[in-house]
């Protein structure tokens, strides 16, 4: 395709690809990356949309299939990373690439390494955390190098505090500031303070001192190991930097400085959302995240014209819609992050306005609301729109969850009995919530059925990746399934209101008095005599009554006073040490029980079910609500 009697860029033709996926056109994409196998650029787009999908499902041969791909894409921009390559081709003029392809590569480098990084933390494993933080290592590196790069190119191009008429992005501009750290260059928007050197500048071994480093930059590339500098660093700095007589158009140089933002911020956003176990281990690595500065860096990076500009909104999108809520970074306010999605939305509407990915964030953004019956309607409508499996299945994972959201137990049981069939993730987790519907509903031969189909599954062998189907929410869920053989729908409607607490779904205030009834109602012994006391305090808590809600939560740590910390259902004693300190932090009452709290959750409960989830609920509760 031609644009008048201009060819079309490979970025253009790797963009135009981006949108024909987003907007339900998965199959001409498909051919359009698949015409371009010699372009690095169109690579990289067709690996993007194997990695979101792989994330949509996660499917075991879907995720192999990204791990591949990422692999691919990776060997094929190192090979012309590093000094030795660079001065090889200074020295050979015939195999020098132009600049910005140059600097292509290296960004299309350190986003799959990122990827590859996230796809490894999922196994969930000690040497899987290892080797995801090695990788992550190397793209912090190759970001801060590429970021310096094209950081002089744009202040060159462009200047310092001055607008540029016609460019492609006349807003844009490069301001100098003064950081906490000392002075530093940093990129900026006018629409949002992208201030890059926070997390940089307190990094172990941050040398604001070097010589390539572009007014101090807050990107520098060198570092000090144990206080010893590099001796080599000037002669990789001198090779790695663009030549004098090479010129990058100013357009060109926008389009790049927005290229780097999206895998910058993805990176900040997904290292600061680690847990904090994790977080001491990024540190040795010497490197940490910033997670402002990563959203920051995002809505950055889709001002662009760049493939990844939509992309940087669906991260957004993700983070404000399922990431805050989801990790309670915001306490009990699940509604914080919709006004900034719903601007989102609204801001990309002409361009997505049916694609069934944005209607599937909008369902998101409805139920968060607690318009269930209006995210209901958005999901319907992703799953008719699009042809792309991935997409379906995640529209009809949300369906489930809305009907039960509204203790519709039948339509809840129909969906994931559907999903257990079409999808090949986790057929326990299904099976397992239909089968809770099912006994919610008092369809008690059908729910001892699929319970018992859980434990069948759970004896399966390993799989081709050499991992049990069993994980540690399989083995939670077994036995879980274990107990619904021969209860109530009472004590099944007791699970479901569980799931929903660990998932922070718990259905608007029209429903509570139901809940409540039903906790009240439920007998058994340890954990479901703590784990309906839970539930019935954080249900009081959502009905205002505060005095009530903290009597329950003090009597489920009474009630567990004699169980091991690291026994089986731990969790439901770690969970009610978080809400009591919430509630007395919102409360204004106890603060520094509610830190003693908060302290001996984090610190005498180990490998308990969900520990992932609820250690970011805890380290963010002690950093923001007790400083």
């Amino acid at each position: 395709m031609e644009r008048g009697n201009k060819p079309e860029e490979k970025w253009e033709i790797a963009r135009r690809g981006i949108t024909m996926v987003l907007n339900n056109r998965y199959e001409e994409a498909e051919k359009l990356f698949s015409g371009h196998e010699h372009s690095t650029q169109l690579a990289a787009g067709k690996c993007f949309v194997i990695f979101m999908n792989a994330l949509m499902t996660f499917e075991e041969d879907m995720l192999t299939e990204a791990m591949t791909s990422l692999r691919d894409i990776e060997r094929r921009c190192a090979q012309d990373i590093g000094w030795i390559k660079t001065m090889r081709n200074r020295v050979f003029g015939s195999q020098v690439k132009d600049e910005a392809e140059r600097l292509e590569e290296q960004i299309i480098l350190a986003d799959s390494q990122v990827c590859i990084a996230l796809l490894t933390f999922l196994q969930q494993d000690v040497g899987s955390y290892m080797k995801g933080g090695w990788v992550l290592r190397k793209a912090w590196k190759v970001y801060q190098h590429t970021y310096q790069q094209i950081l002089q190119l744009y202040k060159k191009t462009f200047g310092f505090d001055q607008t540029v008429p016609g460019s492609e992005f006349p807003l844009w501009r490069v301001v100098t500031k003064s950081a906490s750290f000392g002075g530093g260059a940093v990129a900026q928007s006018p629409s949002c303070d992208w201030s890059v050197p926070n997390s940089a500048q307190s990094t172990p071994g941050y040398d604001p001192s070097s010589p390539t480093s572009p007014s101090s930059s807050a990107y520098p590339s060198l570092r000090r190991l144990n206080g010893y500098r590099n001796p080599f660093s000037a002669i990789f700095s001198a090779f790695n930097a663009p030549a004098e007589n090479e010129t990058v158009p100013a357009e060109v140089v926008s389009r790049l400085m927005a290229a780097v933002s999206f895998g910058y911020g993805v990176f900040q956003l997904c290292v600061s959302l680690l847990p904090p176990s994790l977080l001491k281990l990024i540190q040795l690595l010497g490197f940490g995240g910033d997670r402002v500065s990563g959203l920051e860096a995002l809505m950055f990076s889709r001002q662009g014209h760049d493939m990844r500009a939509p992309l940087a909104t669906l991260a957004l999108l993700w983070y404000h819609t399922i990431v805050r809520p989801f990790f309670a970074l915001d306490g009990s306010n699940v509604e914080a992050g919709v006004e900034t999605a719903s601007a989102l939305i609204a801001e990309s509407q002409h361009e997505f306005g049916d694609s069934a990915l944005f209607l599937f964030f909008k369902g998101r953004i409805h139920r968060l609301q607690c318009n269930v019956d209006s995210a209901l309607e958005a999901y319907r409508a992703g799953v008719e729109k699009s042809m792309q499996r991935e997409v379906q299945l995640l529209c009809m994972h949300e369906m489930g969850w809305c009907h039960l959201i509204q203790l519709d137990w039948n339509n809840a049981y129909q969906s994931f009995l559907e999903l257990k069939r079409r999808s090949r993730w986790s057929k326990i987790f299904y099976t397992y919530l239909a089968a809770v519907s099912a006994g919610a509903n008092e369809q008690t031969k059908e729910s001892i059925r699929l319970a018992r189909e859980v434990n069948n599954q759970s004896s399966q062998p390993e799989n081709s990746a050499g991992r049990t189907n069993v994980g540690q929410l399989e083995y939670f869920i077994c036995r879980r399934a274990e107990k619904i053989i021969g209860k109530d729908p009472a004590f099944c409607r007791l699970l479901a209101y569980e799931m929903l607490f660990l998932w922070n779904a718990l259905p608007s205030t029209k429903f509570m008095n139901n809940i409540a009834q039903d906790c009240q109602e439920v007998e058994g012994e340890e954990p479901m005599t703590g784990l309906r006391l839970l539930v019935l305090g954080v249900t009081q808590c959502c009905m205002g009554l505060r005095e009530e809600a903290v009597a329950s939560f003090r009597s489920v740590l009474s009630v567990r006073a004699h169980i091991p910390d690291s026994a089986d259902d731990s969790h439901v004693t770690a969970f009610a040490l978080y809400e009591l300190a919430v509630l007395l932090i919102n409360e204004c009452q106890a603060v520094e029980e509610a830190r003693l709290l908060l302290e001996r959750a984090q610190k005498d409960f180990k490998g308990y079910d969900f520990e992932n989830h609820l250690s970011v609920r805890i380290h963010s509760a002690l950093r923001n609500a007790l400083p």
